[in-house]
């Protein structure tokens, strides 16, 4: 259990198996069709796929920074959290604040006791 939980928790701490993108869901998909967007990119294996067109945000700001340059798994790894980054992005969205601080308490309890 640990280790799909691993999976699919992001380098920020959103765990990404609930969210709709992932399961493409059927308001999801409907939405996307509203806005004439190809349905066949809207999908996302999460963070720890492999990098490509099937990762939802392959520009985001935080797998850039924790994943490809610092090669990280989790934010939670880095010296710097809470950083400009995470700090920029957790005041956008409610869901984001409460990823990291999930990853504030994973950094706290060490990574691996947390999982």
């Amino acid at each position: 259990m640990a280790q799909k939980k691993r999976w699919w928790l992001a380098p920020c701490g959103i765990d990404c198996s609930k969210y709709s993108i992932h399961l493409r869901t059927e308001n999801e998909l409907a939405y996307w069709k509203t806005q004439n967007v190809d349905l066949n990119k809207i999908r996302c294996a999460g963070c720890h796929s492999e990098r490509s067109e099937t990762h939802w945000s392959p520009d985001c700001k935080i797998l850039q920074c924790c994943v490809y340059e610092k090669h990280y798994e989790f934010c939670a790894e880095c010296g710097l959290l809470p950083c400009v980054i995470t700090k920029d992005w957790e005041a956008g969205l409610e869901h984001h604040r409460k990823a990291i601080e999930k990853i504030k308490e994973m950094k706290e309890t060490g990574i691996k006791k947390w999982f």
